[in-house]
């Protein structure tokens, strides 16, 4: 939207009403006047338009104990963008509950679980990845990493 601060002309969508269709040719990328699209994208499914996020699990058809699934069943990149985690039912104290849950690295953030999701406000939806991800400070060290990049690993 215009009013979130993106400059007029800028290609955005909504993905509750239109979500991207994950096209194999990426027309978008050729059509974008802007450059906001990344022209070297050869592949849709490395494309990141964004990350989805559970934003009302209390509300998700599938955290009430119902088999909605919707979501991961919808998502082209299943299996890697959304997966369903197995949790303890607390209400019942016997089911599982399947929570739909993220892999931000492999979602492209095209909208298709926000767009399909059941519920009349979605509990799923794509945010700009600098509202969906933290960043880590600088000064913070994983020694693990650097010693797995040190032994080529």
């Amino acid at each position: 939207k215009v009013s979130d601060g993106a400059a007029p002309g800028t290609p955005v969508f909504e993905a509750r009403r239109v979500a991207c269709e994950m096209c194999d040719d990426i027309p978008c990328v050729r059509a974008c006047p802007t450059g906001a699209l990344d022209p070297e994208l050869e592949d849709i499914k490395d494309a990141t338009m964004g990350v989805a996020v559970l934003v009302d699990p209390e509300n998700c058809l599938n955290l009430q104990g119902l088999r909605c699934d919707v979501c991961y069943r919808n998502c082209p990149v299943a299996g890697k963008a959304i997966t369903l985690e197995a949790h303890h039912n607390r209400r019942t104290g016997r089911h599982a509950v399947f929570v739909p849950t993220v892999n931000a690295e492999a979602c492209t953030g095209c909208g298709k679980c926000e767009q399909t999701c059941v519920l009349e406000e979605a509990a799923i939806k794509v945010l700009p990845l600098r509202l969906a991800r933290g960043q880590l400070g600088k000064h913070y060290r994983f020694g693990w990493k650097t010693k797995e990049a040190e032994n080529g690993a």
